[in-house]
C-alpha cells in the first residue's frame, strides 16, 4: 500500500465558541495518560475522483467538522500536563485551538483492505494520523488530543482515521461525536442535533478523593504525546463475526448447560465464546488461572448516575478468571460464561466503582504475568452506524490493538457482533479453526 500525504493542515470550531473552555481531568480520565493512543479507521464506499475529493467531498467535511467542534471542544484542547507546581491536568481550548487534519490517496485495492480475511497489519498504519508534537516547558507538557487523517482510495473509497488520547475520552464519547459530525455533514452544515454533550463534572460520584489519589499515582509517569512507529511484524489483522442467530444458539447452549445463569447479555456470550476459543487454540498449564478483562461503560451506575451523553471517560475494568483446563476442554464456552456473568454481576453494582478505583494498583498489579485475554471497545458501540451522506460504513478497523494484543468487539454491519484480532498468522489460523469448528458443533442447538 502507497500513500501520499497531499495536504497536513488542521481544523479549528467554528465562529460562535467561546474563547476557553477548561475541562478538568478526573480519576476516570487520569489513568489513561500514559496508555498507547487508539487508532482507529472507518471505511466508507464511494465511487470518487480525487479532483471532486479535494474540490467538495473534502470542503464538505471540513465545513461540518468545524462546526461539530464547537459542540465538542475537548478534541481541539490540548491537555496540560504539570511538572512542577501542585495543579492537576486539565484539558483547555483557547481561541486558535485546532485539531491536525491531514488529506492522503491510497493506490491500494479497496475492496480488499474492507474484506475480513487476513491482512497484513502493517499496512493500515500508513492510514492513521499523525499527532502534532507536544510542548514542554520547565512547567507543564502541553499535548493534543486529536488528530483525523482522510485518504482517498480513487473511485473506490474513503478512509477516515482517527488517532486520539484516551484520557479525554472514551468509545461511549467518541462515537457521538462521529455521529454528529455526520450527521451535520450529511445534512450540508445543518446542526439538527439529538443531544449536546454533557460536561459536568461536580456530581460524579467520589470525585475528589479518588481523583487526588489516583494523580499521586500517575503523576511520576509522562504521558504518551505521540506515535511510535511500529516494528515490521508478521501480525496479520482479520475480524471474526459472530451473527445474531449464533448468538443465541449459544445462549441457549448456557441455559441448557447451565440454568443457574439465566438468559447471559450478547456482552457475555461473545466474550465467553472468544475466551474459549483462545483457550482450546493455545497451548498452557491446565492448573493455570487465566482472566479476561474489559472496560465496562458506568454511567448509568454511578451515584447519582451520569447521563449517557456525559462526556469523557466513565468504566471500570471487569475481571473474569477461570482456569485454562476448564477453559480448553468441551463444555468450556459454558464455564467461560459463568465466570463473565459472575464478573459482570460484580461490575454492575454501584459500589464496585468506588472499591474498583480505590483498590485498583493493587488489583491490576495481581495481573502481571498471567495470561489475560484483554477486551476493547463495546458491544453496544455502533462502528458503522455513522452516515456523512455516503451510507453506512463498510468496515472498521481498531488498529491499536497491534500494539496492546487486545480483542476488539463492536456491533456489526449487518447485525451481530464483530470481533477485531490482531496475532501473528500461524496463531489466527488455528484460532479461526477453532472457532469456526465449534460454531459448527452447536449449529443444530
Amino acid at each position: 500500500m502507497a500513500v501520499k500525504i497531499v495536504e497536513s493542515g488542521s481544523i479549528s470550531m467554528s465562529s460562535g465558541a467561546a474563547a476557553e473552555h477548561t475541562l478538568p481531568l478526573l480519576y476516570f480520565d487520569l489513568i489513561w495518560l500514559d496508555f498507547v493512543l487508539t487508532e482507529t479507521l472507518h471505511f466508507y464506499p464511494l465511487k470518487c475522483s480525487e479532483s471532486r475529493f479535494l474540490d467538495t467531498v473534502i470542503v464538505s467535511l471540513k465545513h461540518s467538522l468545524s462546526i461539530t467542534l464547537k459542540h465538542f471542544f475537548p478534541l481541539a484542547s490540548k491537555i496540560i500536563f504539570p511538572l512542577t507546581s501542585a495543579a492537576m491536568p486539565v484539558s483547555r481550548y483557547t481561541a486558535g485551538d485546532s485539531l491536525s487534519l491531514t488529506i492522503a490517496t491510497s493506490d491500494d485495492d479497496f475492496s480488499h483492505v474492507v474484506s475480513n480475511r487476513p491482512k497484513a497489519a502493517d499496512d493500515f498504519h500508513q492510514l492513521i494520523a499523525q499527532m502534532p508534537a507536544a510542548v514542554y516547558s520547565s512547567d507543564d507538557i502541553k499535548f493534543s488530543v486529536f488528530a483525523i487523517q482522510l485518504t482517498l482510495f480513487p473511485n473506490q473509497g474513503i478512509c477516515i482515521g482517527f488517532t486520539h488520547h484516551h484520557s479525554i475520552c472514551d468509545a461511549t464519547t467518541l462515537s457521538a461525536f462521529l455521529h454528529t459530525w455526520a450527521s451535520i455533514n450529511k445534512s450540508n452544515g445543518g446542526e439538527q442535533l439529538h443531544q449536546l454533550p454533557f460536561y459536568g463534572r461536580n456530581s460524579v460520584q467520589d470525585s475528589n478523593k479518588l481523583t487526588i489519589a489516583h494523580w499521586n499515582i500517575v503523576k511520576t509517569n509522562r504521558p504518551t504525546v505521540s506515535l511510535t512507529p511500529p516494528s515490521p511484524s508478521d501480525k496479520v489483522r482479520a475480524t471474526f463475526h459472530l451473527s445474531n442467530a449464533q448468538i443465541e444458539r449459544l445462549r441457549r447452549w448456557v441455559a441448557i448447560k447451565k440454568p443457574s445463569i439465566g438468559r447471559p447479555s450478547t456482552f457475555v456470550v461473545v466474550c465467553a465464546y472468544l475466551w474459549s476459543c483462545l483457550a482450546k487454540s493455545e497451548v498452557g498449564n491446565d492448573d493455570e488461572t487465566q482472566y479476561l478483562c474489559s472496560p465496562v461503560n458506568c454511567r448509568g451506575r454511578l451515584d447519582p448516575p451520569l447521563p449517557e451523553n456525559y462526556f469523557g471517560n466513565c468504566s471500570i475494568q471487569l475481571i473474569a478468571a477461570s482456569s485454562h483446563g476448564r477453559l480448553k476442554e468441551n463444555e468450556g464456552f459454558v464455564a467461560a460464561a459463568e465466570a463473565v456473568a459472575e464478573a459482570v454481576n460484580i461490575a454492575v453494582k454501584s459500589s464496585r466503582v468506588s472499591e474498583f478505583y480505590e483498590n485498583r494498583s493493587e488489583i491490576l498489579s495481581k495481573l502481571k504475568g498471567k495470561r489475560v485475554v484483554w477486551v476493547a471497545g463495546s458491544t453496544k458501540v455502533d462502528q458503522y452506524g455513522a452516515d456523512y451522506g455516503w451510507g453506512r460504513a463498510a468496515k472498521y478497523e481498531c488498529v491499536h490493538t497491534d500494539f496492546n494484543g487486545a480483542v476488539h468487539l463492536c456491533k456489526g454491519r449487518q447485525g451481530g457482533i464483530e470481533m477485531g484480532f490482531s496475532m501473528p498468522k500461524a496463531k489466527l489460523f488455528f484460532f479461526a479453526s477453532v472457532f469456526n469448528k465449534y460454531l459448527f458443533i452447536n449449529s443444530n442447538l
